[in-house]
């Protein structure tokens, strides 16, 4: 079980300071929990390598590393597990792969994909995208605030103790709209890749995540 509270996804491409390893570490140091690698157009043996590099590196900060998508990548390195979308390996398959003590997330935009999604097989969902973003390609209109809160009641009723957070196009500006729905937590790439300072910018989101769920808590 990985803690999603602030997840971050490297997409290397959206690293403008630094290489997405050392943006993960200097993430880690501001609070990030979990730390997803995305890469979309490199080979195999470059994926692993960047996830080795990460794992080790972020081992030092009690941080896991998810895998996005490559299930081979993920079953023979360090990772903690994989994340999958739509059109990914099914979740079932990804379990029979990797085991019971990998860690598997699966995003999902519709009530049909939660119900469709056998969520006694994952260890969190991403839902998503809701808002408008350039870090990922994509056809699909965004999902916006109603329709998150939604699809996270729908969750919460299937798996009442599933983790569930948002991600696309997530930050400072909007997060308490984000939180308000029901999420746990929050994904977000831009808004810490392609800060002048990871570290101040994990810190700043993680510190309005915890102010959010102290005034909330009473």
């Amino acid at each position: 079980m990985i803690d999603p509270t602030l997840y971050l996804v490297v997409n290397p491409e959206q690293c403008v300071n630094r290489d997405a390893v050392a943006t993960a570490v200097d993430a880690a140091r501001g609070g990030v929990t979990a730390v997803q690698i995305r890469c979309k157009n490199h080979a195999e043996e470059e994926i692993y390598a960047l996830v080795a590099e990460a794992a080790l590196r972020l081992a030092e900060f009690n941080v896991p590393v998810i895998v996005n998508d490559d299930v081979s990548v993920a079953a023979k390195s360090e990772a903690a597990g994989v994340h999958v979308g739509q059109q990914d390996t099914h979740v079932s398959q990804v379990r029979k792969v990797l085991g019971a003590d990998a860690c598997i997330g699966v995003t999902v935009r519709s009530s049909k994909e939660v119900l469709n999604t056998p969520l006694e097989q994952v260890d969190y969902v991403s839902v998503g995208g809701v808002f408008p973003t350039v870090s990922k390609a994509s056809s699909e209109q965004p999902i916006g605030i109603e329709r998150l809160r939604e699809i996270v009641q729908l969750v919460k009723q299937n798996a009442p103790e599933m983790p569930v957070i948002a991600i696309s196009g997530i930050n400072g500006d909007n997060l308490d709209a984000v939180l308000n729905t029901g999420v746990c937590g929050v994904a977000v790439v831009s808004a810490i890749c392609e800060s002048d300072s990871p570290k101040i910018a994990a810190r700043q989101l993680k510190d309005h995540i915890e102010a959010y769920n102290l005034r909330n808590s009473a």
